[in-house]
């Protein structure tokens, strides 16, 4: 059935036997003693190239450093018991030797290369033209979307084109409308070509589709628009994006979409996916990182509850980016931790060492908490009052009576260790305690909700890694936000409000009177908490000096002095250093 999601494990134990990354950047380097030529001549071996390619993805996108790729840098997290990335999230001591960066350079231009390899590979396979051209296409969608994050993050980089099979010296840099152009021309190309599927969301959505391509060229003709200063491409994102949308609405109710027991993978919203699937895992204790994301710290498996990477937390300036009612907020965060009955603040989730946190009677319990004993409720700002507090308390009191309020607001409660809560608790007769800046709080283990937008109620395990949820890599939400910011930057502002206010309708919103920017990446916040490219949208839209100064609390007011030029990644030293037509001259800006 979804037979991306069974190859997505076993890609690379024949493909990258000779497709291996090269550690200079540039040499092509075979490792395995299997005759490549004799075997991708195969139709078997043919298409194990384009299995490689989509497999690629999964060093970008299940990366441990994913959440800081995307995130770090911007108005929307903040640190939690560990620091965000230093140099990339504040921009202390970020130089051209950053490994981060580095590693990011490097598995993009090995994805490339799996992706030439396809081309390369393809005059001697024993297959129809039509599947030879299939697969070539594919390839190339995944090497376009490869470069459209390279160019989004360091500008201008070499343009690979062809498979190297043996040492390659260099290749200059491109300019980034050189990038783009080619990143356009591959893609118009795939779509006229018309040899992929229409599309491939509701079968998996791990496959490339003419309805990815297209939503791909979209969203590079808006960030061309942006960086080339060129207006008419404004238009053509518009135009691309709205042949995605195809008059569609968002008709699944945001919290079926983004279900924890995956039911919602295959929506038609989920235009392209790296896929993942328990049932044909051949390491079931392998799967993705994501349900562990944009979590704080809530005790350890002894007790019960999440893992939480307890960095990314959000801050209370994103937290306010969703209006009171807003139904994307109850599906993008736990307000509730359930245990399995009372418990002693002083031994935590726990009781003669055996769990009492029950983080995933959640689900279980039909989506709800009503019904279980709550150990922790987090209420979000808009009902953090004590009044809204005892009616939440009304509608359970036999499980609600000694709940710990954790308020998501401006100043909160303390819960580190436990028994702090109970000595706070004394000077707040109401139960609500208002005492500590949320800000600070947000390091303290408890102190925030987790998010539970890529939860696997179906695994329902504590450990990290061991999600089997599919990571939603482009998705027609996102489509309609390209089309808003596309159209308003077109001086459209009917079809940008048209588009904008869709998002707003399906999370139960009044439709907005008004669109500028800051409307479109308020939205964006609400819609693409966690799965967004947020660094990447402040930066094309200009922001990202300015949302940093007023919101990253390691930049208030600073933002521009420790930013500087330095809206670019550097192109790694090393590269540099590897590449015979580099120099230091080719460096971005500030670096």
């Amino acid at each position: 059935m979804k037979i991306y999601k069974k190859i997505l494990y076993i890609a690379c134990m024949v493909g990258s036997t000779m497709l291996t990354g090269c550690d200079d950047f540039l040499t092509a380097d075979n490792k395995s003693s299997v005759t490549d030529a004799d075997y991708f001549a195969t139709a078997s071996g043919f298409q194990s190239l384009v299995y490689d390619a989509y497999a690629q993805l999964t060093s970008i996108y299940n990366s441990s450093d994913v959440t800081t790729y995307f995130n770090a840098g911007t108005d929307l997290y903040h640190d939690g018991r560990g620091d965000i990335n230093a140099a990339l999230h504040r921009w202390s001591n970020f130089t051209p030797e950053n490994g981060t960066v580095k590693t990011f350079y490097t598995d993009c231009y090995d994805g490339i290369r799996s992706c030439l390899a396809i081309q390369y590979y393809a005059p001697t396979a024993n297959v129809s033209a039509d599947v030879k051209q299939k697969a070539i296409d594919e390839g190339r969608f995944v090497e376009a979307m490869f470069y459209y994050l390279l160019v989004n993050n360091y500008g201008g980089v070499p343009l690979v084109k062809e498979y190297a099979n043996s040492a390659v010296k260099g290749y200059p840099r491109a300019t980034a409308e050189q990038v783009y152009t080619y990143i356009i021309d591959e893609l118009k190309s795939i779509i006229t070509n018309n040899k992929l599927a229409a599309s491939t969301a509701t079968k998996g959505g791990g496959e490339a589709s003419i309805e990815a391509a297209k939503a791909l060229l979209a969203k590079t003709y808006l960030s061309a628009a942006w960086d080339l200063n060129k207006a008419e491409y404004f238009t053509e994102a518009a135009k691309y994006a709205d042949e995605v949308i195809a008059s569609r609405s968002l008709t699944t109710e945001f919290a079926d979409l983004w279900a924890a027991d995956r039911s919602g993978d295959d929506n038609a919203e989920f235009l392209f996916d790296v896929e993942y699937d328990y049932n044909s895992a051949h390491d079931q204790n392998t799967g993705n990182r994501w349900q562990s994301f944009y979590s704080g710290y809530y005790g350890g498996a002894e007790e019960g509850m999440k893992n939480g990477s307890s960095g990314f937390i959000p801050l209370m300036h994103t937290l306010k980016c969703f209006e009171p009612g807003d139904k994307r907020y109850d599906a993008t965060f736990m307000k509730t931790l359930l245990v399995k009955k009372a418990w002693d603040p002083a031994m935590g989730f726990k009781e003669n060492g055996s769990p009492i946190g029950d983080y995933f009677a959640f689900y279980t319990n039909g989506k709800k908490a009503k019904g279980k004993m709550v150990g922790v409720y987090y209420p979000a700002y808009w009902e953090c009052d004590a009044a809204s507090v005892a009616a939440w308390r009304a509608e359970d009191p036999a499980n609600r009576a000694n709940t710990f309020i954790i308020p998501q607001n401006d100043l909160t409660a303390g819960m580190e260790p436990m028994t702090n809560y109970i000595k706070d608790l004394a000077g707040y007769p109401d139960g609500v305690i208002a005492k500590y800046d949320f800000t600070t709080a947000q390091k303290w283990s408890w102190a925030v909700s987790p998010c539970r937008k890529f939860d696997d109620s179906q695994t329902a395990q504590y450990a990290a890694g061991k999600s089997f949820r599919d990571l939603h890599v482009i998705t027609l939400p996102e489509i309609f936000l390209v089309a808003a910011e596309a159209y308003l930057k077109a001086s459209n502002n009917d079809l940008a409000l048209k588009r904008m206010n869709a998002l707003r309708k399906r999370a139960g919103l009044t439709d907005a009177t008004s669109v500028n920017i800051d409307a479109i990446l308020k939205e964006s916040a609400c819609e693409m908490f966690g799965n967004g490219y947020r660094r990447m949208e402040l930066r094309r839209t200009g922001k990202l000096i300015e949302y940093n100064n007023l919101y990253n609390p390691n930049l208030l007011g600073t933002a521009a002095t420790a930013i500087g030029e330095k809206l670019l990644w550097p192109i790694p030293q090393a590269a540099i250093d590897a590449n015979d037509q580099l120099t230091s001259a080719d460096q971005n800006p500030g670096y």
